[in-house]
């Protein structure tokens, strides 16, 4: 979010290498609570209803940090 200036995943998109670990980090963290190491780690399964506030939370952090960062290239334009 805070890398570039302009709008992430619109006007500027991650290289490869970062897209890949970052859906394969995603995709671990989301699988351990549901697999049969949950409980060797101590771990236990969100229910389902969970999902749909975590992305909300998620969105909501997307729109404040763009608006935040466009108010400060604005603002602080002449010193960067």
């Amino acid at each position: 979010m805070l890398r570039t200036r302009r709008v992430p995943f619109l006007q500027s998109r991650a290289t490869l290498p970062v897209v890949v670990m970052t859906v394969l980090i995603m995709s671990v963290g989301l699988y351990l609570p549901f697999s049969p190491l949950a409980g060797a780690l101590g771990m236990q399964a969100l229910p389902m209803s969970y999902f749909p506030w975590l992305i909300a939370t998620l969105a909501a952090y997307c729109l404040l940090t763009q608006g935040v960062k466009s108010w400060y290239v604005r603002r602080f334009h002449d010193w960067l």
